[in-house]
């Protein structure tokens, strides 16, 4: 938005006039004499090296709006209109990287505490801005060549209100075709109405060893057991063209906070006779339709569900929409994996993963997830908050993670969100069950959880180590599971992963705090 309304492009070319200004003054022949000694000269060094450099960097940050700007502003009601124009952003996006590439920032050792702190600041915010650029352009051409096709696409539509690891429950699902620049939404139904016969191997052996016992093969509301959705997707392809449909070329996951993207850019959509717009997209799925369908048989209820991410999806095809707010909506949306994309090719799913919406985890990974054993719709009242630490002894760092779950679930819903679900055992209205799951870093080692002698779930998964224990909590209870777990080295970074929660998850770690909205890396 700011870039488009020319607010941003405004703020860089003050920006560069005064650090251009500043660049001058500590230029000064007055200045000269202190550059020749060791310690004031190198601070000046610093700091003079560092307004050069943020010149540098405001320079670039104006060509590249400006650019941006006229590239979003090109026409996009056809296909091969759209395609031009993200081709043309991605061109733009590495472009800017490159020019970001070689700038300068001068000494950084041996500097007096705010030199120092505007060293790595500006250092720290140039990588970010670079890493964002890589994304945008990997994203951007993935979704060119999306949009060119032909492909044929699954979208889950994934409800937040029952979560997954790393994602709401599938509990619709559909096909996305596009080719020429056009795209359209087919065949969208609640998942339920897949049936899938039995015989799928589940080929991922991680995925299999932790989760088989839950049946993802067949059930395609346990998929995203594992925050892999290279482990789903893969899985989830099979379990397609089992059922009898079409081979696909990759999923497409979408959430509400993903089609509150979407509708902010497109406007409001018409679900069965009801208007659906950004500001009650959340509610309605998370809440209200549980509310105003609390029937027995869910098919009403589905039907609109699926209604709602079609009309969202297809509103993109009537090109009346605003580029920048979907950019930046569904950008918002991928940091926090509310957005995720496989791909059955290499190619395409390199692509999806420098985009950062690629789903997968890294060695250095950090997720915590709980998912939701209740059969119902509580996770909207589950407030999570996860506090990191780390104990360093000789060359090895424990890790000790504190996962607190709040149940907070009001009285006086339907039964549906509140429960008890009569398939489920054991439980009250308004109670939650769940399993708390952690996928720690691969080198990770001797992953345990206090007080819990048999783990739920244990072992390998994928590049990471997991571990998850059962957690049940009454209306109004609070419990706190502690994991604990070994590092080989005594300093290093996690790569705390999003959970796709919402509310999101709250963390802390040594001095800082943060919701997840998006990955952060965490150093020790």
């Amino acid at each position: 938005m700011a870039v488009a309304e020319g607010r941003a492009l405004g703020q860089l070319t003050a920006a560069r006039r005064q650090f251009q200004h500043a660049h001058t003054e500590l230029s000064s022949p007055v200045l000269a004499p202190v550059g020749v000694l060791p310690y004031f000269g190198r601070q000046l060094n610093s700091v003079r090296t560092l307004a050069s450099a943020a010149a540098d960097v405001a320079g670039v940050g104006v060509d590249s709006v400006g650019e941006a700007r006229k590239t979003l502003a090109l026409p996009h009601g056809t296909g091969p209109q759209r395609i031009a124009q993200l081709r043309a952003l991605a061109v733009l996006a590495a472009d800017t990287e490159k020019r970001l590439a070689p700038v300068k920032f001068g000494p950084s050792h041996n500097l007096v505490g705010p030199v120092a702190h505007g060293h790595d600041e500006i250092v720290n915010d140039v990588i970010d801005v670079r890493a964002g650029l890589k994304r945008a352009a990997a994203g951007a051409t993935a979704a060119a060549d999306l949009l060119g096709g032909p492909r044929n696409y699954l979208v889950f539509a994934a409800n937040n209100a029952e979560m997954r690891a790393g994602s709401g429950m599938f509990l619709s699902v559909g096909s996305l075709v596009t080719g020429g620049g056009d795209l359209h939404m087919a065949g969208t139904s609640a998942v339920t109405d897949v049936p899938v016969p039995p015989g799928v191997p589940i080929t991922d052996a991680d995925y299999n060893a932790r989760w088989g016992w839950l049946n993802p093969q067949t059930e395609w509301r346990n998929l995203m057991l594992s925050p892999r959705l290279d482990a789903s997707g893969t899985l989830a392809s099979a379990m397609w063209s089992a059922a009898g449909r079409a081979p696909v070329d990759g999923v497409v996951v979408l959430d509400p906070v993903a089609l509150r993207a979407i509708l902010q850019a497109t406007g409001p959509v018409t679900a069965n006779g009801r208007s659906v717009d950004a500001d009650n997209v959340i509610p309605e799925l998370l809440h209200d339709q549980y509310v105003r369908f609390n029937d027995p048989d869910p098919r009403q209820r589905h039907e609109e569900l699926s209604v709602i991410a079609t009309e969202a999806v297809d509103a993109l095809q009537s090109g009346a929409w605003s580029p920048s707010r979907l950019a930046s909506g569904l950008a918002d949306a991928g940091r926090g994996r509310h957005v995720l994309a496989w791909s059955t090719r290499p190619e395409e799913e390199a692509a999806w993963t420098a985009a950062g919406i690629g789903g997968s985890l890294r060695p250095d990974s950090l997720a915590v997830s709980v998912l939701n054993r209740g059969a119902n719709k509580l996770d909207q009242y589950l407030h999570v908050k996860t506090n990191l630490r780390f104990e360093r002894s000789g060359g090895h760092t424990t890790g000790v993670l504190r996962v607190t779950v709040s149940n907070t679930s009001p009285s006086g819903d339907p039964q549906y969100i509140a429960g008890p679900n009569p398939g489920v055992g054991g439980l009250k209205e308004g109670e939650y069950l769940g399993i708390v799951a952690v996928n720690l870093p691969g080198p990770a080692s001797n992953g345990r959880i206090d007080g819990v002698n048999q783990l739920v779930v244990a072992g390998a998964d994928g590049p990471t180590r997991v571990v998850g224990t059962f957690v049940q909590l009454a209306r109004g209870e609070q419990k706190t599971v502690v994991v604990r777990f070994e590092l080989p080295v005594a300093h290093g970074a996690l790569h705390v992963e999003p959970a796709a929660r919402v509310p999101a998850m709250e963390w802390s770690a040594e001095d800082q705090h943060w919701t997840d909205s998006g990955a952060r890396m965490v150093s020790f």
